[in-house]
């Protein structure tokens, strides 16, 4: 494509759609959206909400990884700037049809009747399609769960479901071993041929441009950034996180968990280490976002976004997190998350400075973690109020430690403090009905589009009695 505003080599990004090789030198905050529709006049990839809440918009970015393979995952594309894809696949829905014929997918929603007006329908071609690449055994749960960011406001989601079942139903003997996923998917008609050589087409590429940060804006997901500030952002130097390959990793030490800067949401929901010693989280954060934006937000996202009732900050504060900062000339500092927050969107984080790790202490023995949430919708929305316990009890049913956070009753996500006169209590609804009498009492909420102050601090009191009372209450296991 020839280019219209000649900056340097820096500027130039190299990625693949489709089958098509592309090099552009398009702003690095210009959202995938507009690129795919507007520059490439591919019109499959709907526009909708621009907030990542419909769905619409799906697509699969493909990553290359260290052996050589490729790893898709599914993305809203309006949320989603090119920078963010150098050096990747994108496939859009007019990817997957390289002859013209229905693929597997598309199929079956057609069998099922899936479809009618037809707009979020490739959205949810791409969603599942993700799901085929990525399922460790293409269950309907996977399914399911791939399409929660997927809205439909005319067919009914019994069809699309439908169709999802069926889907599973003709993949239970496929092959799932990774290494040989993409072969298998081929010749059962999900994906076209083309995917086989599209690892060997990436690394032809130019590696990705990564001009040095300097004062530019730090870019660590995104997925709340450019639903805020799209415009001024598209003409912004940006520093993308997801380049810093170095910070992607999870590991399990003597100690407890050491989480890189870069893990997104979904990778951190899914991690076996995460699965082994924090078992619930695979559920609870399903409650967090959908599946197209855990794919990019990060937990170090969540946590600098400050938001008061950030899910992944309220849980990371009640497991005692503590974070490892690098600053602009590589001096390293460590903080808890407990003192990181200082006011409404303040933090302990100076300019330049990026937090490269989140340490999570293992639970101690005869402890408990719990979170609860509340919102309007019960996925896809943001809390009204949410909490998370941790608590540890002696053999003999006596608390002897407990942490509780709390958000939407704050400026900031809140680890309430004054609990420790209960150590030594029964670990009981009863007890647990007190503390939520004294965490109610402490809190300040206000009002605002989530509710009053008062239907706040009603909320709050239940979600802690919930603590106590619900299957991860004392002496049950979730």
């Amino acid at each position: 494509m020839p280019s219209r505003n000649k900056k340097g080599a820096d500027k130039v990004l190299n990625f693949i759609i489709n089958q098509q090789p592309v090099q552009t030198d398009e702003p690095r905050g210009m959202v995938l959206l507009d690129f795919i529709r507007d520059v490439k006049c591919l019109s499959g990839t709907k526009e909708a909400c621009r907030e990542g809440e419909c769905g619409a918009c799906t697509v699969l970015i493909g990553t290359p990884r260290p052996d050589g393979s490729v790893s898709y995952k599914a993305c809203a594309s309006c949320l989603l700037p090119i920078g963010d894809v150098d050096g990747c696949h994108v496939v859009t829905v007019e990817g997957l049809s390289a002859d013209d014929t229905l693929t597997l997918v598309q199929q079956s929603i057609v069998d099922h009747s899936a479809s009618q007006c037809g707009f979020c329908t490739p959205g949810i071609v791409l969603s599942l399609t993700a799901f085929c690449l990525t399922s460790p055994d293409y269950s309907y749960e996977d399914a399911l769960n791939a399409l929660d960011g997927n809205i439909c406001r005319c067919t009914g989601y019994v069809s699309i479901r439908n169709a999802a079942r069926a889907l599973c139903d003709r993949l239970a003997k496929t092959e799932r071993a990774p290494e040989k996923r993409v072969a298998a998917l081929i010749s059962a008609g999900v994906i076209p041929a083309y995917f086989n050589a599209i690892p060997q087409s990436l690394k032809r590429l130019p590696g990705p441009s990564s001009p040095p940060c300097g004062d530019a804006v730090l870019v660590a997901g995104g997925t709340d950034l450019f639903v805020q500030k799209p415009e001024a952002l598209r003409e912004s130097e940006l520093c993308f996180l997801s380049q810093r390959r170095d910070l992607d990793y999870i590991r399990e030490e003597k100690d407890g968990l050491h989480v890189g800067g870069a893990v997104t949401i979904e990778d951190f929901r899914l991690s076996a280490e995460v699965s082994r010693h924090f078992p619930s989280l695979k559920n609870d954060l399903l409650l967090h976002s959908s599946t197209v934006l855990r794919n990019k937000a990060t937990i170090t996202g969540n946590i600098v976004n400050a938001s008061p009732i950030g899910d992944m900050s309220i849980i990371l504060l009640a497991l005692e997190a503590r974070l490892a900062i690098t600053a602009k000339d590589g001096s390293r500092r460590e903080t808890p998350l407990s003192t990181f927050y200082k006011g409404y969107k303040q933090y302990d984080l100076a300019c330049g400075e990026i937090i490269h790790e989140i340490f999570i202490p293992f639970l101690p023995r005869g402890a408990r973690f719990n979170f609860e949430k509340v919102s309007n919708r019960v996925y896809l929305d943001i809390a009204a109020v949410n909490t998370a316990l941790r608590l540890t009890v002696s053999p003999d049913g006596k608390i002897t430690d407990l942490r509780l956070s709390a958000g939407g009753v704050a400026p900031f996500p809140l680890l309430i403090g004054g609990l420790d006169r209960f150590c030594g209590t029964a670990a009981n609804a009863a007890t647990g009905a007190e503390i939520a009498k004294t965490v109610t009492a402490s809190v300040k909420p206000i009002d605002d589009i989530r509710g009053t102050a008062a239907y706040k601090k009603l909320l709050l009191n239940q979600l802690v009695i919930a603590h106590f009372a619900g299957p991860s209450a004392p002496g049950t296991s979730r």
